[in-house]
């Protein structure tokens, strides 16, 4: 099977954020093999406590990194998240996003 990296980049979506990782959470491809890459571009909100604290209950999941993007553009946050995913194939997945849970 194919492992699926599933990539996140995020500067300030507390109010969003939320529903994208329980959307993540409920996609029905095997856990296993989806990696979770999210980004965090220096947010003064909950954001980066909002992934470290997905990271943290999500253990299912093949791996669930969380990043830093010093330069706060979203470009140099998917240089990072590319940088660090290590599945098959790499999913761009906007904050603001809903995700069917066969999505993946």
């Amino acid at each position: 099977m194919i492992k699926l990296s599933i990539c996140v980049i995020a500067y300030n979506e507390e109010k969003f954020l939320p529903g994208l990782l329980q959307n993540i959470k409920a996609q029905n491809y095997p856990h296993q093999l989806i990696e979770v890459v999210l980004v965090d571009g220096m947010s003064v909100d909950g954001t980066k406590e909002l992934m470290n604290k997905f990271s943290e209950d999500c253990k299912d999941f093949y791996s669930i990194q969380v990043l830093d993007n010093p330069k706060k553009i979203q470009a140099a946050g998917w240089n990072v998240a590319i940088t660090h995913a290590t599945g098959d194939v790499i999913s761009r997945i906007d904050a603001h996003a809903v995700l069917p849970e066969d999505f993946s």
